[in-house]
């Protein structure tokens, strides 16, 4: 992960977002196949251990997935998904960081981790996909937040997802 640590804080903030904002069934090792897959199912409760066996479903139940952030962290992002994020960030950065440092100026922004910096890459991923929160939340003065809001709107939403190989793709 050092391409990420030698991103900046932005380029951090907006990876640990997007990690604790979404959610995804664990990977690891199926209780019912012995095989390593994404566990979206759970055995039954009555499920007999030593019955393994080799279908897909493994006539199991449906479970909820849990937060990402709970079961993966950066270094499961797939390379083409970190080079991805890093490079959002950069152009988001290049075409945003006069806005955004004219908001900081103002002494308004009241950065949650103590960094203007990582609240405005905290925003950026909430506010191009649609969480509810974001810049424009009133965290951010006017009329900077409305700039912000419609510059990450650009971007367009994404998702973090586990592939069959547990890695974290877009």
């Amino acid at each position: 992960m050092e391409r990420l640590r030698e991103a900046g804080e932005f380029a951090r903030a907006y990876v640990r977002t997007a990690l604790w904002s979404s959610s995804e069934y664990p990977f690891g090792v199926c209780p019912c196949c012995g095989r390593e897959a994404l566990l979206n199912k759970l055995p039954e409760a009555d499920f007999d251990q030593e019955l393994m066996c080799d279908a897909p479903r493994c006539g199991v139940r449906e479970a909820q997935p849990e937060p990402i952030d709970d079961n993966y962290d950066e270094a499961d992002l797939s390379p083409e998904t970190l080079a991805r994020m890093l490079a959002d960030c950069a152009r988001f950065e290049a075409e945003q960081g006069e806005t955004i440092r004219a908001a900081i100026a103002t002494g308004e922004i009241m950065p949650g981790d103590g960094d203007p910096w990582g609240t405005a890459a905290h925003d950026f991923w909430l506010t191009r996909n649609g969480h509810g929160a974001g810049f424009w939340d009133g965290d951010w003065p006017e009329p900077m937040a409305a700039a912000l809001t419609k510059a990450a709107k650009t971007f367009g939403g994404c998702d973090l997802y586990a592939g069959v190989d547990g890695r974290l793709y877009l």
